[in-house]
């Protein structure tokens, strides 16, 4: 089972997880129906079989079953408009600066960036948990342009390098797999249920001050009674419900911890560092318990268990520790790891490089990954595309594309005033009117550091990468600042009156990861009920990678017939990238196994020629961001010349 596959399954899952809820929330509204029916029967002397009690019953059915479902579709619209970074900071997170010298978030950012770029993600904004003593992690967003990696400062005091690439390894195959966007979902749909208990407790409130304020008469004690009544039954009613819902929460994110620690085996090709970190939670005085009174609501997207539990593990939203290990190593000897506080990184880095290494090669000529599948699945990891998407060793990976760029370069990707400069490197063409207009964007206190860069020529593969590495402290501009840069960005590559390829990837790339997401989009479509935007996209792309149309219907061809499109018939280039664009946003909206073969289809056409240059190879990472789909780059046969 691959990326797309999880995606799927993710997807299913909310479906059957809805459905469940839904008959859950309309068993809770019957009963409470009848409940408030009762109550008014007490009150009025009616008889239950009376016409009126009957409508009163089926009103009370409707009222209570839309309050319950108005909670869910507010809550979850609060999420969908808050994304990662909201949940995030109502736990008490707080965003770390991209250009930090502090050498404990500095290895931990460093760490994010790797993973990400290796994997083709946009690099995620970190938020640390500073009051949290305890060992624990999260990943959180909707898409991976929403997402947020989230960690506690327990964790930073105790976990190594290692370790740390194996946890955040661990969050990255949640939100590759679509955990966070079904976690995120689960706090949604949960928080009607929960409702109900609030609105119990509201009621006797409510009831003890009548019976303070009204006469002791006979009405009064029944309504009193009643009141009483119906408190009663919404708060165990509601007690029941979220008791149901924490069941079906936890059973769903027990199963997709052993998924996701399989993942990070095979993300990272270390099995010691996820389960070195494993180890020191069972270690810890704390364990990976969280104070934050929030913990509960987001128990189940947490690395380990956040909230002590009860009935014999029924309502665990993680897996036994023991186990997770044992899965990781079964000639584990049941003891775990005393984390202690650490604080010579530099020398524990190089003591760490050789053992890794030494730790991949035995993972990697070993049966390791066949004894953490899932329900006989692989995880996501380097098996994933290996027809492009998500690399293997992508901590090393990550590295060494990252260590490539000069260490000023850097700099000025990782601070946030500066960081707007980069998009204007990739862009500019050492033209004078495009000098120009970087100067007058440029501040003045800024333009004496970065005016030399300008001569600078980024490695033509690299450009993406150095341009998402700036993305974190791109986003901490105001939107008017953002809008400014984009601006900007269209009068550079409009300076020269023509719109090449290039400048159109990094415009729409900077544009799709820092405007606003604008609520949740559906994927649930298949190519055919989007035939024409595929088309048209496909269309596109066969002209950038093709020069001649003999070439260009070959693999025009090719991609139709992977897709099983029927009649395909190759249009003249029309160079719209307007309507590109507007094709790519409707295409977001497949289903993850149709998105799957949109970009074998997409890969196809631009290897058909066996040449791949930095163009097409660009091209096909947009045309993913566009998708929220992760890729690592297509390896360039063809340098420019």
């Amino acid at each position: 089972m691959d990326f797309f596959q999880h995606q799927e399954e993710a997807r299913k899952k909310t479906g059957l997880l809805l459905f469940l809820l839904v008959c859950a929330v309309l068993v809770i509204s019957a009963i409470l129906s009848v409940v408030i029916v009762t109550a008014h029967v007490q009150v009025s002397g009616d008889s239950v079989t009376k016409p009126e009690m009957i409508r009163y019953g089926l009103m009370s059915l409707g009222g209570v079953t839309f309050a319950v479902l108005g909670a869910m579709s507010f809550r979850l619209i609060e999420l969908s408009n808050s994304g990662g970074q909201g949940l995030a900071e109502k736990m008490g997170g707080r965003l770390l600066s991209s250009n930090t010298e502090n050498p404990q978030h500095r290895q931990l950012l460093n760490v994010v960036e790797e993973m990400a770029i290796a994997s083709g993600m946009p690099v995620p904004p970190v938020y640390l948990l500073e009051h949290e003593k305890g060992i624990n992690a999260f990943a959180a967003g909707l898409s991976v342009d929403d997402a947020v990696i989230g960690i506690t400062q327990g964790a930073l005091d105790s976990f190594n390098r290692e370790e740390t690439q194996g946890v955040i390894a661990h969050e990255f195959s949640h939100i590759l797999n679509g955990d966070m966007r079904l976690n995120m979902r689960l706090m949604g749909l949960l928080y009607g249920i929960t409702c109900l208990g609030h609105v119990g407790s509201f009621v006797l409130d409510a009831s003890r001050y009548r019976s303070y304020s009204r006469s002791s008469s006979s009405n009064s004690k029944d309504s009193g009674g009643a009141l009483i009544l119906i408190g009663i039954a919404f708060m165990l009613v509601g007690w029941a419900g979220t008791l149901f819902g924490s069941m079906i929460k936890a059973a769903i994110s027990r199963q997709r911890e052993f998924l996701a620690d399989a993942s990070a085996i095979q993300f990272t090709r270390n099995d010691q560092g996820i389960a070195g970190a494993l180890k020191k939670i069972g270690g810890h005085s704390e364990q990976s318990l969280l104070a934050s009174s929030d913990a509960q609501e987001a128990s189940h997207m947490m690395f380990g268990q956040s909230q002590l539990k009860g009935f014999n593990n029924l309502f665990a939203t993680h897996p036994p520790l023991e186990n997770r290990i044992q899965r990781i190593e079964p000639q584990w000897d049941g003891n775990f790891t005393s984390p202690q506080k650490r604080t010579n990184r530099k020398s524990e880095s190089r003591e760490q490089a050789k053992s890794s290494q030494s730790n991949r090669d035995r993972v990697l000529n070993s049966e390791m990954l066949d004894s953490v599948v899932v329900g006989g699945s692989v995880a996501v990891g380097g098996s994933v595309l290996a027809n492009g998407l998500v690399a293997e060793d992508i901590g090393d990976i990550g590295q060494k594309v990252i260590a490539q760029f000069p260490d000023e370069l850097l700099g000025f990707a990782r601070e946030p005033f500066s960081a707007r400069f980069i998009p204007l490197l990739l862009i500019y063409d050492h033209s004078d009117e495009q000098r120009d207009i970087i100067a007058r964007h440029i501040p003045m206190g800024l333009w004496g550091k970065i005016s030399p860069w300008l001569d600078y020529q980024v490695p033509s593969h690299l450009r993406l990468s150095l341009l998402e590495l700036s993305i974190p402290a791109l986003k901490s501009m105001s939107p008017p600042q953002i809008e400014k840069l984009l601006d900007v960005l269209k009068a550079l590559a409009d300076a020269d009156n023509e719109y090449s390829i290039d400048e159109w990837c990094v415009v729409n790339l900077v544009e799709k990861l820092l405007l606003p997401v604008q609520g949740h989009v559906k994927q649930n479509k298949t190519l055919t009920q989007i035939e024409e935007s595929t088309r048209w996209v496909l269309n596109e792309l066969v002209w950038v990678c093709h020069s001649s149309e003999a070439e260009a219907n070959h693999a025009f061809t090719l991609a139709c017939e992977h897709i099983q499109m029927s009649k395909p018939e190759l249009k003249a280039k029309s160079a719209n990238w307007d309507l590109t664009k507007v094709a790519l946003q409707l295409l977001v909206q497949l289903k993850p196994l149709h998105k799957q073969a949109f970009l074998e289809a997409c890969r196809l056409a631009i290897e058909s020629d066996g040449v791949i240059n930095v163009d097409e190879a660009e091209l096909y990472r947009v045309i993913a961001c566009f998708l929220e789909v992760p890729v690592s780059p297509l390896t360039v046969t063809e340098s420019e010349t």
